[in-house]
C-alpha cells in the first residue's frame, strides 16, 4: 500500500500523524471524527490506519501506539462507533486510546465513569483540559492547543517521495540480483571460449544495470541528507523527530545498504567470471603437465629402473649399486618435483574457487596412481640395496670382531697372573656381548633381505614384474649358515676361556678374603692383649667378662672357619685349573698359626675367669657359714655341749683350707703375663684383681680365727682348746 494509492483518504484527514509522542515516548495517532453534517467513511478509516501502521517498524509497533482520537463534536453514537473501528484496525497496537469529549458530557451524563477505576486496554474519557496529563502540549499540534508545528500536505509529499524511492531501490535491487545470478553461472567449469562469450554478451547489461543502480543509491542519499536536514532543523527548535521520519529513515538506510552489498556482489562475480578465463588457461596447463609427467614414468623412468635388478654379493659390490640407484633417484628427481608441483596446483583449485574439470581430476588421479607405484618400487629397489649393503658390512665385521677374540684368546692363554685375571674376564665378556648382538644382527638382516628378495615386483601400473633372486638368496642363505657355525664354534671357545678366567678370579678373591681373615685373627690378637686381659673383682664383674670374652671367642672361631672356607675352595679351584698350591698352602699355615695363638690366649684367660669366679663364689659362701656358725656358738648356753659344732668346724676349715690354696695359686697365676707378647705391654692390668683375692683371703682368715675365739670363749678348759689346736 504506497500514499498515491489512497491520496484521497489522506487528504481528507481523518487520521494523522503529526509526529509528536505522549508521555511515555509512544507516536501520537490523531483522529479526528467529521462534524454530524459530514459523511464518515468507515473504509476509508480503516486504509489509512493500516497504511500507518505499515510506515512504522516492527519494533515501534511492539513498543504501541498513542490513539489521540477527537470526538469534542460528534455524538455518543458516533464516536462509540469510531472508537470500535479504530480498536479493530490497530488491535494490540494501540497501546493506548484517549477520547476526547467536550465539558457538557461529563455534566450531562456519566458522571459516575469518572470514579470508575481504569483497566488496561480500555479508552481513557477525557477533556480537551486534561490531555496535558497524558500528553505534553509541546507534542500537540495546534488545532489541540498544542505547540507542535505539523503540515498534513507536505506530509503526503514527503511519503509519496519515499516511497517513489523505494519503489525505485527494490527494483534497482532485483535487477542487480538477476545480473549477478546471470554472472555466477559462468563461474564454474567453464572453458576459454564460454568466457569470451560471457564477457561480450554481459557488459551492456552490466554497465546499464550499474548505471540504473548508481542513480538510485544517487536518489538515497539525497533523500537521507533531506531527513538529516529536517532532523537538524527539528533538534534546532528543540523538537523531538517524528518516530515515522526515524523509522522511514531507517528503512531508507536498509535499502543503501542492500544495494551496496548487491553492487558488490556483482562487481565481485563480474571479477570472478573475468578470472576463470585465466583459470581456464591453468586447466590447460595442468593437463600438460599432467600428461608429460605420466608418460616420462611409464617410458624412460621403467626402462631404467628394469635394468637394476643386481643386489651385489659384497660390501663393495653393493655399495656400488647403491651409489647407481642414487644416480637414478637424481635422474627422477625433478619429474617427481614437477608432480608434488602438479598436485599441489591441482588439489589447491578448489580454494580458490575454480571448479575442477573431471576429466583433469581422471587424469590427476591416474598420475597420482603412477607416480605413487613408481616410486614405491623406487623405494623398494632403495631399501634392498641398502639391506643388502648392512647385510654384507655386519657380516664383515662379525668375521673380523671373531678372529681378533680368537687372537686374543691365543696371546692369553697363560692365566696364572691372577691380577690380570678380572680385567681379561670382564673384556672377554664385553667382547662376547658385542659379538652376540652383531650376530643377532647378522640373522636378523640376513632374514630379512632374503625375505624383500622373495617378495613379487610391480610395475607403475601393477603388472608383475619377471625378477629372478634365487642366486642372491641362496648366497644370503649360505653366508647365515657359514655364521650360525662360526657362532658355535666361537660361542664354545669363549665359554671354556671365561670359565677358567672366572675360576682365576674366583682363586684371587678368595685368596684376598682368606688374607684379610688372617689380618682379622691378628687384630683379634692385638685386641684381645689390650682389652681383654683384665679380670673382675667380684662374680658378676666376672660373669660379664666372661660373656664378652665367649662371644669375643665366637668371633674368632668364625673367623677362622670363614678363612679355612675360603682356602679350601681356592685350593680346590687350584687343582682344577692345575695352577701351583705354594701360595695356599702359605695363607693356610699362616691361618692356622692367627688362630692358634689366638685359641691359646684365650683360653688361658678363660680359665682365669672360671676360677676366679669359683673362688669368689665359694670363699664368699665360707665367710657367710663362718658368721652363722659363730652366731650359734654365741648363743649356745653355758653348759650345753659343743661337739656339733666342732664337727661342723672341722669340716668347714678343710673346704677353707682348700680356698686359701687356690686364691694365692690363682692370685700368683694372675701376676703372670698371659704371653710372651704381653711382657712388653703393661704386666699390672690385674693388680685391682690380685688386690681383691688378697682381701678375701684374709677375711676368711680373720673369720676362721674369731670362731676358734668364740669356742674357747663358750667353753672354758683345757680340753677344747687342745682339739682346736689340734685341728687348726
Amino acid at each position: 500500500m504506497e500514499a498515491a494509492d489512497i491520496l484521497g483518504a489522506l487528504q481528507a484527514r481523518i487520521a494523522t500523524l503529526p509526529g509528536g509522542r505522549d508521555i511515555e515516548g509512544r507516536p501520537l495517532l490523531m483522529v479526528s471524527l467529521p462534524a454530524e453534517t459530514q459523511p464518515w467513511n468507515k473504509e476509508h478509516l480503516d486504509i489509512v490506519l493500516r497504511y500507518f501502521l505499515s510506515i512504522f517498524s516492527p519494533e515501534t509497533r511492539r513498543n504501541g501506539l498513542a490513539v489521540v482520537l477527537d470526538a469534542q463534536r460528534n455524538a455518543w453514537r458516533l464516536a462509540r462507533a469510531c472508537i470500535r473501528q479504530v480498536g479493530m484496525a490497530l488491535g494490540a497496537d494501540a497501546a493506548s486510546i484517549i477520547v476526547l469529549r467536550p465539558e457538557a458530557f461529563w455534566d450531562k451524563q456519566r458522571v459516575d465513569n469518572c470514579a470508575r477505576t481504569q483497566k488496561e486496554g480500555e479508552p481513557v474519557y477525557i477533556p480537551l483540559s486534561r490531555l496535558h496529563k497524558y500528553v505534553d502540549l509541546s507534542q500537540l499540534p495546534e488545532e489541540l492547543g498544542g505547540t507542535w508545528s505539523y503540515n498534513h500536505n507536505q506530509w503526503i509529499q514527503n511519503r509519496i517521495y519515499v516511497e517513489t524511492f523505494t519503489k525505485d531501490a527494490e527494483g534497482a535491487v532485483s535487477d542487480l540480483e538477476k545480473l549477478r545470478q546471470r554472472l555466477t553461472r559462468f563461474r564454474t567449469g567453464v572453458r576459454v571460449s564460454s568466457v569470451e562469450e560471457a564477457l561480450s554478451f554481459n557488459r551492456e547489461m552490466f554497465d546499464n544495470t550499474k548505471e540504473l543502480a548508481h542513480k538510485v543509491l544517487q536518489a538515497g542519499k539525497e533523500l537521507l541528507q533531506q531527513i538529516v536536514h529536517d532532523e537538524n532543523r527539528r533538534q534546532g527548535k528543540d523538537m523531538m523527530v517524528p518516530q515515522d521520519v526515524l523509522d522511514t529513515k531507517d528503512r531508507v538506510e536498509r535499502l543503501l545498504e542492500i544495494m551496496h552489498g548487491k553492487d558488490e556482489l556483482i562487481e565481485e562475480a563480474w571479477v570472478e567470471m573475468e578470472k576463470s578465463f585465466v583459470d581456464a588457461k591453468e586447466i590447460n596447463t595442468l593437463e600438460g603437465g599432467v600428461t608429460r609427467v605420466t608418460n616420462w614414468i611409464l617410458g624412460p623412468a621403467e626402462m631404467m629402473l628394469n635394468g637394476q635388478q643386481e643386489v651385489g654379493f659384497d660390501v663393495i659390490s653393493a655399495e656400488e649399486l647403491r651409489q647407481e640407484h642414487e644416480n637414478l633417484e637424481l635422474q627422477c628427481r625433478d619429474t617427481y618435483g614437477h608432480y608434488a608441483e602438479l598436485l599441489h596446483k591441482i588439489d589447491s583449485l578448489p580454494r580458490y574457487n575454480i571448479a575442477l574439470p573431471e576429466d583433469l581430476k581422471s587424469q590427476r588421479d591416474f598420475m597420482d596412481f603412477v607416480c605413487r607405484s613408481f616410486a614405491t618400487r623406487l623405494e623398494r629397489r632403495r631399501n634392498v640395496l641398502i639391506t643388502s649393503l648392512r647385510f654384507f658390512r655386519l657380516v664383515s665385521e662379525y668375521f673380523d670382531s671373531t678372529n681378533e677374540v680368537f687372537e686374543s684368546l691365543l696371546k692369553c692363554d697363560n692365566v696364572e697372573d691372577l691380577e690380570s685375571a678380572d680385567t681379561m674376564l670382564i673384556q672377554l665378556q664385553e667382547s662376547q656381548i658385542h659379538i652376540e648382538l652383531l650376530c643377532g644382527e647378522v640373522m636378523k638382516e640376513g632374514e630379512k633381505l632374503a625375505d624383500i628378495l622373495s617378495m613379487p615386483v610391480k610395475d607403475a601400473l601393477g603388472r608383475d614384474v619377471e625378477v629372478n633372486y634365487e642366486s642372491d638368496i641362496a648366497n644370503v642363505l649360505e653366508i647365515l649358515d657359514a655364521t650360525t657355525a662360526r657362532k658355535n664354534i666361537f660361542s664354545d671357545s669363549v665359554e671354556l676361556h671365561k670359565l677358567t678366567l672366572a675360576q682365576v678370579t674366583h682363586i684371587r678373591a678368595y685368596e684376598t678374603d682368606a688374607a684379610q681373615a688372617v689380618q682379622w685373627l691378628d687384630d683379634l690378637f692385638q685386641v684381645m692383649l689390650k682389652a681383654h686381659v683384665h679380670v673382675g673383682c667380684n662374680v658378676y664383674e666376672i660373669q660379664s667378662q666372661k660373656e664378652e670374652h665367649q662371644s669375643f671367642q665366637e668371633t674368632a672361631k668364625g673367623t677362622y672357619d670363614y678363612g679355612c672356607q675360603l682356602l679350601s675352595a681356592a685350593l680346590a679351584l687350584r687343582q682344577s685349573c692345575k695352577l701351583p698350591i705354594e701360595v695356599n698352602t702359605v695363607l693356610s699355615q699362616n691361618l692356622w698359626h692367627s688362630w692358634k695363638r689366638l685359641q691359646t690366649v684365650g683360653q688361658e684367660q678363660m680359665t682365669r675367669l672360671r676360677v676366679s669366679a669359683v673362688f669368689h663364689r665359694s670363699v664368699e659362701e665360707h665367710c657367710n657359714q663362718l658368721r652363722e656358725l659363730m652366731d650359734s656358738v654365741k648363743a649356745l648356753c653355758p653348759g650345753s655341749r659343743l661337739h656339733k659344732f666342732l664337727n661342723s668346724r672341722e669340716r668347714l676349715l678343710l673346704e677353707v683350707g682348700r680356698m686359701v690354696r687356690l686364691g694365692r695359686l690363682l692370685r700368683t697365676r694372675l701376676r703372670e703375663p698371659l704371653c710372651s707378647e704381653q711382657t712388653s705391654m703393661d704386666n699390672g692390668s690385674n693388680a685391682t684383681a690380685v688386690e681383691a683375692i688378697s682381701d678375701k683371703l684374709a677375711e676368711v682368715t680373720s673369720l676362721a680365727e674369731q670362731l676358734d675365739a668364740s669356742l674357747c670363749g663358750a667353753q672354758h678348759g683345757s680340753n677344747i682348746k687342745r682339739i682346736l689346736d689340734g685341728t687348726a
